[in-house]
């Protein structure tokens, strides 16, 4: 599993969202029963043939959002946005390519960036589940 982020220009605390995606990205996969190795790459490194397959993570936003106006007075939560590409190094087929845009919230919702970890790992699950 290699990821690995592309925040936008002005995105607000960028180490501080790196090391949120990190925390949600090992306790999702070290709590599944995939035997998995994890490394921060864009890039499929060259011993990437010794696994059987290899999933590319790209994580582009991981933050709180707030909206003021229709449909609600206000509505907030929480947003993941990432890309996903895996293939398999048996086949060399390629097993998906998708971009996963995963929200949490509603109306009357203010979330903070305390739980982006938590919020990282359930886009994970329902990425991957």
């Amino acid at each position: 599993m290699l990821w690995s982020t592309q925040w936008r220009p002005d995105q607000k605390d960028p180490a501080g969202r790196d090391a949120a995606a990190w925390q949600g990205i090992q306790r999702y996969f070290f709590r599944s029963l995939c035997k998995v190795e994890i490394r921060n790459s864009g890039t499929v490194p060259a011993d990437a043939k010794a696994f059987g397959r290899v999933v590319l993570l790209t994580v582009r936003e991981l933050g709180p959002v707030v909206r003021i106006g229709s449909p609600s007075l206000l509505e907030g939560g929480t947003e993941v946005v990432m890309d996903v590409k895996a293939t398999s190094n048996a086949t060399g087929a390629q097993l998906a390519d998708l971009r996963m845009h995963w929200k949490d919230g509603g109306p009357f919702v203010i979330k903070g960036t305390a739980g982006l970890a938590e919020d990282m790992q359930e886009a994970l699950r329902a990425t991957f589940e």
